[in-house]
């Protein structure tokens, strides 16, 4: 995948670092008729501003040439012959009238015309090339303010008559001058950007030439039209016609050049009628006037790399940074020839023999002038949180935090300006976001661009888009994706989930699930205390999540993943004391996606959200950062790497929590015993449940309305799916650590029996029993929409909001989805293979236990609990008779062995169940047929002849 290509628009945002890929080059050049009315905001003359740096002075104007004036030398071009029949017309001919831009290369301006002036020097020079989006759609991660890839080393290249900009293959490398250099070069090749012809003759004493800038960075170069296309499956094109330059800024380290890119489609596709059910439809953007015809405004900032670069500093295992990987061929006695760089900025001591420092030239982040005014202090904060880890390796005010005046001739988007800002969006597809673009020869870190979508903090709407809509079906709820469940969903579907852009950044949802935990946060304070939901102590409450958030995204533009495990650092007695959280973490690392900390019901309320540095993020920073002597280097590392066996560093990343079976690398949970963390969430939810049954609501107060009450419900049971999630990794879960030999600790180690067990008891008691979490009948007619939401839904050509909220039946979806996960092959295989590490058979789980656990609850109630057998408990028993016959019908040889015996053993007890008491008078008509069906549907299972697949 290319490192320009927005990784949310390949279909692929991620945990798993991915290898930097071909760029599709061809750029569409179909000519396409619109509306009369479609408008061509890119029509307006290009401003040529001259920016200065943001931390200098006002910006110097540009200095207009005369006619012909030559560039930095201010003189007119010499007289030239005519040019031969075939060659470029003379320099002084193609600039006649047009206006001097002067920079890291002169740029001539004339009407929507736009040249670089490059002298021989200019070729093969590394630069940097950090592409972002200024404008967007507001939908479909086609936002204003996002970065698009990881940036890239380029180099304009002259070959005869034509320049190239390229792009360099920077992940194979060789020492230079070497054999292996020579091998490298003739095996990988480079990626073309873009190509012209030499515009001009050369200036008679400068030498240098003239090259069309719009031929080389005009058209479809980041492949929007191919995403636009996958996105809503309709036949958009680029509309070269209606694209154009609209603005450069140039200054002597930097050039920008803002391209305004139309995009179109002459019709618009339809969902056609009896499609297969699943099938991708088409669809339509919902944020344009008219979706055939749409503007992205990309900006591009070009930049000299380093001279020198960074020293690279070696990656490891046991510390969570995002990484430069390149395979040197230097040394073919490596094991690899990979090697892994972390991710870090330069940053270095100005006193180095000083114990504390400034730095030469601190990491500063700007402010970007749409952040509401009411935030900027809490955004202020979480940024200057992360100057206590520097501070500890000796460097003071490492970082500084600047505010984008409103009158600023600078850009954040500039590559160099590391910046916040502020989004405002459509539908909400990312409440925040923490990229950074990187010197891909050293991991230098050159520029980051954190985005906050105000969703982030506007959770109602973000439920409304998230969880409300569609929920007449259990389709409204991804309880797969809830339970964090890697037997539930297909790698494709985990690798989408966690897809990093590249191998220095990852999708992160710290903000979306955040919002919502926040939105639940509230309601549950609200129904015990009567909470204000405009007053101060709820906007404390907010400002204290958006402090935490903002931390959590600073810390990865600093080059930290996220870690998962931290939140098993401290115990509950711990985080529930609401003077501990006051100056003590909640968990070992702000790069988790801790749960917020709720009391128990009858508890004090403790501090929600981790508002300073953990542990881990102090250790983190020093392995990047610290500043070490090249010989001391290797040894100084290993040392502080060492210490990874420490508890409070703890360390899981993305591809722990959803390609691994680590019962600790979960998201959302909080505290050092996960089943007892699950209680306490369930008993949570119930409370909440029946104090909201037991208020009044009063007309015209609008934090007790109905929509607010389906709310409350939908947001206990989405935490009810969290914690079952929780729960669902300790049963078959494979602790994994990253240690090396020395610790005394295996890497792996199977979760213990009584964990697994106490596990175990909770799913099937407060999820599969009778008696688990119900919601009245009386609170289910209360649960009505909020009516423009609904109506505004279905405008905009969304699933829509559904009429009737049906609670019980979210519920059995979750239950079915326990089912399916306790009864999958993996865990089965688990569950037998953990037998053979445990050291005692007792330390293990069986099979048999799990099998008859599930079943003692799901048919409770042909052994008389619970009365007669409601709707949606049928429709649970059905799924469990139906995975029985699965599991029995299958191929023989498929699966384990001792699980099909298992399975038919079962199968046959069952069967013996249902048919001693299917014809009891106590059960209804409905229930009755529920159980005949039931026994015929196991019987022919039983007798069933099973095909038997050749091992040829």
């Amino acid at each position: 995948m290319s490192r320009f290509f927005p990784s949310s628009l390949t279909g692929c945002a991620a945990a798993l670092p991915l290898r930097r890929g071909a760029r599709t080059l061809a750029l569409a050049t179909l000519t396409l008729t619109l509306l009369a009315c479609a408008q061509n905001p890119g029509a307006v003359p290009a401003q040529a501003v001259a920016a200065s740096s943001p931390a200098a002075g006002p910006a110097t104007p540009v200095s207009a040439a005369a006619s012909g004036a030559a560039s930095g030398a201010g003189k007119p071009a010499a007289a030239s012959t005519p040019p031969s029949p075939g060659q470029p017309p003379a320099f002084a001919t193609v600039i006649k009238d047009a206006r001097q831009i002067d920079g890291l290369f002169t740029v001539w301006q004339k009407d929507e015309k736009f040249w670089l002036e490059l002298a021989e020097s200019d070729f093969d020079r590394p630069l940097f090339l950090s592409p972002k989006l200024a404008s967007g759609i507001g939908e479909s991660r086609l936002l204003g303010g996002l970065m698009v890839g990881s940036g890239a080393w380029v180099e304009l290249r002259r070959i005869h008559n034509q320049v190239q900009l390229i792009e360099r293959n920077a992940e194979y490398v060789a020492r230079a001058g070497t054999p292996e250099a020579r091998a490298v070069a003739a095996s990988y090749s480079p990626s073309l950007i873009g190509s012209t012809a030499v515009a001009s003759q050369p200036h008679p004493e400068r030498k240098t030439v003239l090259v069309d800038a719009g031929a080389l960075l005009m058209g479809d170069t980041l492949g929007l039209a191919g995403a636009l296309q996958r996105n809503y499956r309709q036949g958009y094109s680029y509309d070269g016609r209606n694209s154009a330059i609209t603005g450069v800024r140039n200054k002597p380290d930097l050039l920008v050049l803002e391209v305004q890119n139309h995009y179109a489609t002459a019709s618009l596709a339809q969902p056609q009628p009896g499609a297969p059910a699943g099938a991708p439809a088409p669809r339509l953007p919902v944020t344009l006037p008219d979706p055939r015809s749409l503007f992205v405004k990309l900006h591009y900032s070009l930049s000299r790399l380093p001279e020198q670069p960074m020293a690279a500093r070696p990656a490891d295992a046991r510390v969570g940074h995002f990484t430069t990987v390149v395979s040197d061929f230097s040394d073919d006695l490596q094991r690899s020839p990979k090697l892994r760089h972390v991710n870090r900025w330069r940053l270095e001591k100005k006193d180095p023999s000083a114990a504390l420092s400034p730095p030469v030239k601190p990491i500063t982040y700007w402010l970007d002038r749409t952040i509401p005014l009411k935030y900027r202090d809490a955004v202020r904060d979480g940024i200057l949180a992360w100057n206590a880890a520097f501070e500890r390796i000796g460097f003071q005010d490492a970082i500084v935090v600047k505010v984008q005046p409103d009158d600023a001739d600078f850009d954040t988007l500039d590559v160099g300006v590391a910046s916040v800002r502020w989004m405002v969006n459509g539908p909400s597809g990312m409440a925040a976001i923490g990229p950074s673009h990187v010197d891909p020869r050293s991991g230098e870190i050159l520029d980051a661009d954190i985005g906050f979508e105000s969703s982030s903090l506007r959770f109602n709407r973000l439920l409304r888009s998230q969880i409300l809509a569609d929920t007449t079906a259990t389709a409204g709820f991804d309880w797969a994706r809830l339970m964090q469940s890697p037997d539930a969903r297909t790698l494709d579907q985990a690798q989408a989930d966690t897809r990093p852009a590249h191998v220095h950044t990852e999708r992160c949802e710290m903000a979306e699930m955040g919002a919502i935990q926040l939105g639940y946060g509230l309601d549950v304070l609200a129904a015990r205390d009567a909470l204000d939901p405009a007053g101060d102590v709820t906007e404390a409450f907010v400002r204290s999540y958006l402090k935490s958030l903002v931390m959590h995204e600073v810390g990865h533009t600093l080059g930290l993943r996220h870690n998962f495990r931290a939140s098993h650092a401290y115990g509950e007695r711990q985080i529930a004391d609401p003077a501990y959280g006051q100056t003590r973490p909640l968990t070992g690392s702000v790069m988790d996606y801790a749960a917020i900390n709720l009391p128990a019901p009858g508890a004090p309320t403790p501090v929600p959200f981790q508002t300073v540095l953990g542990p881990y993020d102090f250790w983190a920073i020093e392995y990047a950062y610290k500043p070490i002597e090249a010989a001391a280097e290797k040894a100084e590392l290993a040392r502080i790497a060492g210490r990874s066996a420490e508890p409070e560093l703890a360390f899981g990343t993305d591809e722990d929590s959803f390609l691994g079976l680590d019962p600790e690398s979960l998201q959302f949970d909080l505290g050092d015993d996960p089943v007892a963390h699950a209680r306490k969430r369930i008993e949570i939810a119930r409370d909440l449940i029946q104090r909201i049954e037991a208020r009044p609501l009063q007309a015209g107060d609008a934090g007790s309305d109905y929509p607010r009450l389906r709310r409350s419900v939908s947001y206990a049971l989405r935490d009810v799916g969290a914690a079952t999630g929780v729960l669902m990794r300790q049963i078959g879960g494979v602790r994994t650590l990253r240690d090396q030999p020395g610790t005394g600790r295996d890497p792996l180690v199977p979760v213990s029996a009584a964990q697994q067990r106490a596990a175990l008891e909770l799913i099937t008691g407060a999820v599969l029993s009778p008696q688990g979490l119900t919601i009245s009948p009386a609170l289910q007619r209360r649960l009505a929409p909020d009516f423009f939401d609904r109506a505004d839904s279905l405008g905009h050509g969304e699933t829509g909001i559904g009429t009737d909220f049906v609670p019980q039946q979210l519920l059995s979806g979750l239950q079915r989805a326990a089912v399916g996960q306790l009864m999958s092959d993996p865990l089965a295989q688990r569950l037998l293979d953990s037998e053979g590490k445990a050291s005692r058979p007792d330390d293990s789980l069986q099979l048999a236990e799990l099998y008859q656990r599930i079943a003692s609850q799901v048919w409770a109630e042909l052994a008389g609990a619970g009365g007669d057998i409601a709707p949606l408990r049928r429709e649970l028993q059905r799924e469990h008779a139906n995975r029985l016959v699965a599991l029995l019908l299958r191929p023989a040889g498929s699966g384990r062995s001792d699980a099909r015996t298992l399975v038919a053993s079962q199968t046959r007890e069952l069967l013996a169940s249902v048919s001693r008491v299917a014809g009891q008078r106590r059960w209804s008509e409905a229930s009755r047929a529920h159980l005949r069906d039931i026994g015929v549907l196991l019987r022919e299972a039983l007798t069933a002849r099973v095909v038997r697949v050749s091992a040829g």
